[in-house]
């Protein structure tokens, strides 16, 4: 297996999923072939988290632009692609141990959403998804 850059893993496996989508030969879990570009990019962001890694100095890298986002007014929409970077990012720190990071990145991604909805700014099922899979995990108590 060759190890390669999240970036470069992430563009390879949405180029071939888009690549399948517009041949027709993208097909869901009951073997349907997929007809909405919305969730043939789902598919292909859900397949980037399966298999696709962060090395030490990306984690960094991410961490600066999760924070820049969090730290933004929320616009006419939330992308889900930022939602799930700033998760990846809260489980990262969960799996080091490093609970205090964790909480810091929650709490500022709920100030964000809470922010969001009072602009009234749609919250999709997505999101809501990937919220609540962060609630999830257990942090420790300080």
């Amino acid at each position: 297996m060759i190890l390669m850059s999240y970036k470069k893993c992430s563009r390879k496996i949405m180029t071939e999923v888009i690549d399948d989508f517009k041949e027709n030969k993208l097909k869901s879990r009951k073997e349907e072939i997929i007809k909405n570009r919305k969730q043939a990019i789902a598919i292909g962001l859900s397949k980037v988290e399966n298999y696709c890694k962060y090395s030490k100095n990306e984690y960094k890298q991410l961490e600066e632009k999760v924070l820049e986002f969090l730290a933004s007014k929320p616009d006419k929409k939330i992308p889900l692609s930022r939602v799930i970077e700033t998760k990846q990012l809260i489980e990262h720190y969960y799996k080091e141990k490093n609970y205090r990071k964790c909480k810091k990145f929650e709490i500022l991604l709920w100030h964000y959403i809470v922010t969001s909805v009072s602009l009234h700014i749609e919250i999709t099922n997505n999101i809501w998804s990937e919220l609540k899979a962060i609630k999830k995990l257990d942090f420790k108590r300080f």
